[in-house]
Order: structure tokens, then C-alpha cells, then sequence
């Protein structure tokens, strides 16, 4: 199980969005920078970067901050958050160097440009985040209903040419209950995608449930605040921060 830590940012901050991504935010720690550098030190082998101001306005809103990113790590980043158009896409793949784009709402309702980034780049290129509130795509930072399944988005992507989706239940997200498993299997069951688990991971045990599935499609996953809070035993994460004199700001809300 190919584990990818995750870095949202925030008004410039890492963050850890609860709540779905209204005014409810935990401000982890003020350096995206920082902590990536320390995920490389820990020997992740790639970093799943979020841009929520993105998310909510629609365009990308932490350019600068992730090209600084890119170029303090020589590890793959996925990108997401504010890439609705090929002129975004095309820049966070070129200016920002960024291995993977990752397309939520775009995908929804301009499924050419999934199509076209394709065609220019290459499948791999490009993930698609598939969110889910009762069995219902949620578009726009989780705020509406698509009035479309998961299983019937994933069906409709694949047969776009998309070969990997991010799938998570964010009614999971930020709150430690462990990952939808039996609609990872759904998908997994009914497509030939690789899939990428988000969300609602707690420590270890999820990462061995995951695993334990031997469902080969199902071959990575992201995680957030189990590892900003130190939730599995082998973590130096935090010795390298008290070295630097950088602490967590937990679990402040704003």
C-alpha cells in the first residue's frame, strides 16, 4: 500500500479542513515548505498538495507557494484545487512541475478537458477526485449534489481513457473513522481503475485493512492528520519539528 501524504493549503498554511471546507479549519503548521522538506526526509515517496483556496474559488490561488514546493522536493507531486481549464492543467504540469493533476468539479461538467489532457500528456498525467456525501458525488468543495452515484462517475471516467481516481467519503474526512471501505470495493469491483483511498484514515490498522482487501486496483492512499498528529509509532515527524523549533498548532479552529 503506496502511502502519499497530504499538505492543504490554506491562506498560505497547512491545514486540515473539517467540516467539509466552509470556515471550519485546524491551522497545523505555518510552512508548506517546511513540511515538505521533512515528508521527503521521512522517505514518502510522493506528495499529494491540495490548494483549497483553489477549491473554493476556482482557480489556483497558491501558484507561487507550490512552485517553491516543487522546487525544494525532487519527489512526484499530485496536484489539486483550482485546475477548471487546459491553460491550468498545462501550467501546473509545466511551470510547476507537478507529476499529476487531480480534477474534482471540472470533471464533472467539462469532461473534455480530462479528454484533452489526455490526449496532450498522457493518462498518467491526470487523477480524477471523485467526493462522496450518501452515496452522491459532491462538487464545488463538497457544498452541492451532483445528483450522480460514485460507481456511475468512476463508469463515466473510465470510459473517457482516465486510468486513476482519488476516491473519499468527506463525511470521513478529518475526523479519524477510517476509509468507506465497502465503496472502494464497489468501484473497484465494477472498473478497471486504480484507485487512491482518502480520507477518514486513522493510524496503521485502516492502512492494513486496506491492504488485507487484496484487491489489487486498490493500491495507494492519502493521509493527513494521522500523520500531522503523530498517530503511527514509527513516525519521526515530530522530533524533526521540535529540532527546528516548529510546533503543530493543534487542534486550533478557525
Amino acid at each position: 500500500m503506496f502511502i502519499i501524504p497530504v499538505i492543504d493549503i490554506r491562506d498560505g498554511k497547512c491545514v486540515r479542513a473539517i467540516d467539509g471546507l466552509g470556515d471550519y479549519t485546524s491551522y497545523y503548521v505555518n510552512s508548506p515548505i517546511t513540511i515538505a522538506k521533512l515528508f521527503r526526509k521521512e522517505n514518502f515517496r510522493a506528495i499529494h498538495i491540495t490548494d483549497l483556496d483553489g477549491v473554493l474559488s476556482g482557480e489556483m490561488k497558491n501558484f507561487d507557494l507550490i512552485k517553491q514546493i516543487s522546487k525544494s522536493v525532487d519527489i512526484p507531486i499530485l496536484l489539486g484545487g483550482g485546475i477548471n481549464n487546459f491553460e491550468n492543467a498545462k501550467r501546473a504540469i509545466e511551470e510547476l512541475g507537478v507529476y499529476r493533476v487531480v480534477i474534482g468539479t471540472a470533471a464533472l461538467f467539462v469532461p473534455e478537458l480530462i479528454s484533452r489532457i489526455i490526449k496532450e500528456y498522457s493518462a498518467s498525467k491526470v487523477a480524477v477526485a471523485i467526493d462522496e456525501k450518501l452515496n452522491n458525488v459532491v462538487k464545488d468543495g463538497w457544498i452541492e449534489s451532483a445528483d450522480i452515484t460514485p460507481l456511475e462517475f468512476a463508469i463515466k471516467m473510465e470510459k473517457l481513457g482516465v486510468q486513476r481516481i482519488i476516491y473519499q467519503d468527506v463525511t470521513r474526512v478529518g475526523n479519524l473513522s477510517g476509509p468507506n471501505i465497502a465503496r472502494l470495493l464497489e468501484i473497484a469491483r465494477h472498473t478497471k481503475l486504480k484507485i487512491t483511498a482518502a480520507g477518514g484514515i486513522c493510524d496503521y490498522r485502516d492502512l492494513k485493512a486496506l491492504s488485507d482487501l487484496q484487491v489489487w486496483s486498490i493500491d495507494s492512499v492519502t493521509v493527513l492528520r494521522a500523520i500531522y498528529e503523530n498517530k503511527f509509532p514509527c513516525q519521526n515527524l515530530w522530533r524533526d519539528l521540535e529540532k527546528l523549533d516548529i510546533s503543530l498548532e493543534l487542534p486550533h479552529v478557525k
